[in-house]
């Protein structure tokens, strides 16, 4: 059945010489995967740079149910990315969220089209945003987990300041091993709960603390998610967003 669209690109893969499996997320039908041919031949009526992580596309689809590879009949940059995947801070955010995506969102995963009006909208941010963008990856993390079910219990307190991963909330005197964020951690943490798209660039947290606090996250997710594994990219970010 053909269907319309829009979607967000989470990956690619190789195919053949001039195909790919994309992987995006759509408002349509969730976590999508497709067969695009004629990608890289000269006659090829799309191109590579359309499908970078986190273009944002619409799509008139062959949308089969209970298919798990569906087909594009076409497909186009709507909106238009600007900075995104041509500035470094910019593109080093951009291929840090698509790769927490990746192992964030499931195959099985019940299309929320709030979710994606988030992703919509944090991919824009991103993409026309003036500010500085440090703080932005940790921030975007504890918003993500809002619409994958763990967000952080906001019981943040003059004794209740340090944060389990494990639990997602504030606790009293909590053991001093790695799952825990206390002190300095627990009170940027809890910054980041408290702000919003249009402050978090205002936040005046250190940055060895958001460092930090990034790796925290990501063992967050890991606690909170199957199969969730390793992540590459905030290597990159602790060097790029210094």
């Amino acid at each position: 059945m053909l269907k319309k669209c829009r979607g967000i690109v989470l990956s690619t893969v190789n195919y053949s010489e001039n195909s790919v499996v994309l992987k995006c997320y759509t408002d349509a039908f969730g976590l999508q995967t497709y067969m695009i041919n004629g990608v890289k031949g000269k006659k090829g009526g799309i191109r590579p740079s359309q499908l970078m992580p986190l273009s944002i596309l619409e799509l008139e689809v062959y949308h089969q149910q209970n298919k798990n590879l569906q087909r594009i009949k076409e497909l186009k940059c709507v909106p238009q990315l600007h900075n995104l995947h041509f500035v470094m801070a910019k593109s080093s955010v951009a291929l840090f969220m698509a790769e927490l995506l990746n192992r964030s969102l499931r195959e099985e995963s019940e299309l929320d089209e709030n979710l994606f009006e988030f992703l919509f909208h944090s991919i824009q941010i991103v993409d026309l945003t003036e500010e500085n963008l440090s703080h932005f990856p940790v921030f975007f993390m504890l918003q993500l987990s809002k619409y994958l079910g763990f967000y952080p219990k906001d019981n943040y307190s003059e004794t209740l300041t340090d944060f389990s991963l494990m639990e997602g909330l504030f606790m009293a005197n909590s053991p001093n091993t790695p799952d825990y964020c206390k002190g300095a951690y627990g009170f940027g943490l809890n910054q980041f709960i408290h702000t919003d798209f249009d402050n978090f660039h205002t936040l005046k947290i250190p940055a060895d603390v958001r460092k930090v606090l990034l790796d925290k996250m990501v063992r967050y997710f890991q606690l909170h998610l199957m199969l969730f594994g390793e992540l590459k990219s905030p290597r990159v970010l602790h060097e790029v967003l210094s």
